[in-house]
């Protein structure tokens, strides 16, 4: 089974953060990787997905960027 992905451009990306409420958390340094806790900023984000309810983003640190696939990986074997 493959995994679904969906891409946005950078010049859509502040458009779609503002529309999830995050531009400004985001900006003020309040949002944090789900798997490295790092703080994410516009310069670092890798990924957005929803889990539960809620957005998670992911760094572009490798090791986050690993941990979110493997994540991928399992989630689509379930």
């Amino acid at each position: 089974m493959k995994a679904k992905l969906n891409a946005i451009h950078d010049n859509d990306l502040e458009a779609l953060l503002t529309k999830l409420n995050l531009l400004d958390k985001i900006k003020a340094g309040e949002l944090k990787c789900k798997f490295t806790k790092e703080i994410i900023t516009l310069e670092n984000l890798h990924s957005i997905f929803p889990e539960e309810g809620t957005i998670k983003l992911v760094s572009d640190s490798p090791e986050a960027v690993k941990l979110l696939s493997e994540y991928i990986n399992e989630k689509n074997l379930q």
